[in-house]
């Protein structure tokens, strides 16, 4: 099950990458920006995850140069494609993932802007992923 935020560790282990790697595209994206709690440690949102799943994909099977993929990404995440929601949700996730939309171990809720961006991110990675 999907988690509302996730430690840079967490991110790494569901990725099989490395902190250094994650820290370096948080630089090279600009897309990509997790926030940081009172300890100051990275905390990820689903948005950064998909991000993240999409940039791997885009660096590591695609073999897309640094500068490729970032033309890619800032063109998928910047389209206003109006597919479906469901459609998205059955073709980009997991059989094993859902979207939680609250917390289990603090209880924070989703603000409907964050759900409504996931959405359109959503979107337009289903509509890149069907195009290629």
């Amino acid at each position: 099950m999907t988690k509302l935020y996730y430690s840079i560790r967490e991110i790494c282990e569901l990725l099989n990458e490395e902190q250094h790697t994650l820290r370096y595209w948080e630089k090279e994206f600009e897309e990509l920006k997790p926030k940081k709690n009172r300890g100051g440690n990275r905390i990820y949102s689903s948005k950064d995850l998909l991000i993240i799943k999409l940039i791997k994909k885009l660096l590591r099977e695609e073999k897309l140069s640094l500068k490729g993929a970032k033309e890619q990404i800032s063109r998928i995440l910047h389209s206003n494609d109006e597919r479906s929601l469901l459609a998205k949700l059955e073709n980009n996730l997991s059989e094993k993932e859902e979207i939680q939309v609250v917390n289990s171990n603090n209880n924070q809720k989703i603000s409907i802007d964050e759900l409504q961006e996931i959405q359109q991110l959503l979107k337009n990675i289903l509509h890149y992923l069907k195009k290629n």
